[in-house]
């Protein structure tokens, strides 16, 4: 049976190097800052993989001179299949553009993990697996399985195509949804886009390749921007759209997943309740959860136990 890596990129924001270097090259800007944070959410999204998808060969885990505690999960699962990634590594080739802290111009280069699996899956790290899933909720006869649904494209939609020149000229933070319209677009599909729910998104490792070299200025244009810009498109989208134009995927429904998003506006019991009805859910096999890091200390303990319960169980 063919090789399957997970990849999960994370940084912890709050580490003191790492706020130093972020302060230099960021200024002022709070808003930014933010995304930044963490709440140990690497800790369950590693320990999720290795319980509730058990084929997965390595967990990469891609950052910036640092190394996950993990201390919440240690005596829970093995953690022998870890191994963890510098952006160095990735940008080994073109250095002139770190630090970077643009997880827009990190996603374009993990085709570049040595030994990484030709098939592989890519995690944020507040995408969690909550039962087990098996090698064919992610690839079907080579094919990747995309979850997610069409959508009429942006530059089809007059006012969110202004909204989107207005957040640019702004600076605001560039739409997740409109990265991946402008990946569809570079493809080839200018009516419409798949669109990608927040859940692990498998990958083909030589259709990325091929198309950067083919086509490396899209690659410089990416990975040059230190913060996310309203230039850049979505770089897992690109593939999955590659994907879609060689015929080489499966759609799949959203019923497999649940997003909590804006969870730093929920209460204790809010979470609680949620959390426990989605363990009477047999079909939700994906989790994510949204701003947990900006939740309050006893909100995040909610989850945190749920979960530890869960991997215990």
């Amino acid at each position: 049976m063919e090789k399957i890596d997970a990849v999960i990129t994370w940084v912890d924001g709050s580490e003191p190097n790492y706020q130093l270097k972020l302060e230099k090259n960021l200024k002022n800007n709070k808003a930014i800052k933010r995304q930044y944070l963490q709440a140990n959410e690497i800790d369950f999204c590693v320990a999720s993989i290795i319980r509730f998808a058990p084929f997965i060969r390595k967990i990469f885990i891609v950052t910036d001179k640092q190394r996950p505690n993990l201390s919440n999960i240690r005596h829970l699962v093995p953690l022998n299949k870890i191994e963890v990634i510098d952006h160095e590594e990735i940008f080994r080739d073109n250095k002139e553009y770190l630090p970077t802290f643009n997880i827009r111009a990190i996603d374009a280069l993990l085709f570049k993990i040595k030994n990484l699996s030709e098939r592989f899956i890519y995690f944020n790290d507040d995408m969690f697996l909550i039962k087990e899933t098996f090698e064919k909720d992610w690839f079907v006869n080579n094919k990747a399985v995309l979850t997610g649904k069409w959508a009429k494209s942006y530059n089809k939609q007059v006012i969110k195509t202004i909204s989107h020149k207005v957040k640019n000229f702004l600076k605001i933070r560039p739409s997740f949804n409109a990265a991946q319209s402008k990946a569809a677009n570079i493809v080839g599909f200018h009516e419409k886009y798949f669109k990608s729910y927040h859940c692990g998104r498998p990958q083909i490792k030589s259709v990325i390749k091929d198309f950067y070299d083919k086509n490396p200025e899209r690659l410089t244009n990416q990975i040059r921007h230190k913060f996310r810009d309203g230039r850049q498109y979505m770089p897992y989208s690109l593939c999955w759209h590659l994907l879609i134009k060689k015929n080489l995927y499966v759609e799949s429904s959203s019923n497999r997943l649940i997003e909590i998003t804006k969870s730093r506006n929920f209460s204790e019991k809010k979470l609680e309740d949620l959390l426990t009805d989605l363990d009477s859910k047999a079909e939700v096999k994906f989790l994510n959860i949204q701003d947990l890091n900006l939740a309050s200390k006893e909100t995040q303990k909610v989850f945190q136990n749920w979960f530890i319960k869960k991997l215990s169980s």
